[in-house]
């Protein structure tokens, strides 16, 4: 959002004193064009910032300036302020700096807003982990946010699950994103940009070498580039029906929507009182088995008849290990 934006100018003008429009443009991840429409709206709306030309040039903020917050509606406050209730900062080792800076903010607003800020805060929470799902380790969050804000490279030992055991890489880390509650760092592996998931890492060593980026490289569009390709990738793919109980169809309809390939939905074919039949696609055919066993007979395999051997195959498997 362009408010977003400009009120992000102001804080790194106020923290840098000065910086040129390419630097802004890089921290903001937009083009230098936008950074200087950015700066024109903010001097046009009374905020007193200047440019020096010449070798050391850039834009600065007048000397002793400070934000006027007193324009904030109660909504605003509210959105701003209970940001605390989020954990994602904390990943990244940056929730005291970031409840710091929200306490400077909130100090110069107006006392009239501190209630409704503190009422959202009461009634909504953030919890980002999945049902049943074993947190992840992400240790080298912290660290590998710092090496990506320095641009700086690093190897790494990474057990890919395409390979029997890690393997060491050197990388050149653009930034992290988070996905669905995990983290993933991306990178460029030999003048590609690839993805890490920051699980599988098993060690990390900062080297005190630049990283090697493409000039003009943003993290969001290159991460949408790569999220695309993967969704976008051809692979095998399974269609099946199934049967499921009416009294557990709401339940059961969740934990197969995440199973189903992208772009696709489930379709009723059969309903009645005590069952419901439905016809998905999935990319993974082991997903379908082991939702069939966990259901414990509630989710029935009527086609294709493959599918159903190998639920056969894998239920005897399991029984001849439990005794």
């Amino acid at each position: 959002m362009r408010a977003d934006r400009l009120l992000s100018i102001m804080l790194l003008l106020r923290s840098q004193r000065m910086l040129t429009a390419s630097q802004l443009a890089e921290r903001l991840e937009v083009s230098e064009r936008t950074v200087l429409r950015d700066i024109e709206a903010l001097s046009s709306a009374g905020v007193p910032v200047y440019a020096e030309r010449g070798r050391h040039g850039g834009f600065a903020l007048l000397e002793g300036f400070r934000a006027d917050v007193s324009g904030f509606d109660d909504v605003e406050a509210q959105v701003l302020f209970a940001y605390l209730g989020l954990d994602t900062f904390g990943d990244l080792g940056l929730s005291r700096e970031l409840r710091s800076a929200l306490d400077k903010l909130a100090a110069s607003a107006p006392a009239r807003l501190e209630a409704p800020a503190n009422r959202l805060r009461e009634v909504v929470h953030v919890d980002r982990r999945r049902w049943f799902a074993s947190p992840e380790d992400i240790s080298h969050l912290p660290t590998l946010r710092r090496a990506a804000v320095d641009r700086r490279r690093v190897r790494v030992r990474y057990a890919s699950p395409r390979q029997d055991r890690p393997r060491t890489r050197t990388l050149d880390p653009l930034g992290l994103v988070e996905n669905g509650n995990r983290w993933y760092l991306v990178a460029y592996h030999r003048g590609e940009p690839r993805t890490y998931r920051l699980a599988r890492f098993r060690t990390l060593t900062v080297l005190d070498e630049p990283a090697t980026l493409p000039s003009g490289a943003v993290l969001a569009e290159v991460w949408d580039d790569l999220r695309q390709t993967f969704e976008r990738r051809p692979g095998p793919s399974t269609s099946a029906t199934l049967r499921l109980p009416a009294s557990d169809e709401d339940e059961l309809r969740g934990a197969i929507q995440t199973m189903l390939l992208p772009g696709t939905e489930a379709r009723v074919v059969r309903r009645d009182p005590t069952s419901v039949d439905l016809t998905v696609e999935v990319r993974l055919r082991r997903s379908l088995v082991g939702l069939c066993l966990a259901s414990g007979g509630s989710v029935e395999i009527l086609d294709p008849p493959d599918l159903r051997e190998d639920a056969r195959t894998a239920a005897r498997s399991a029984l001849a290990v439990l005794g």
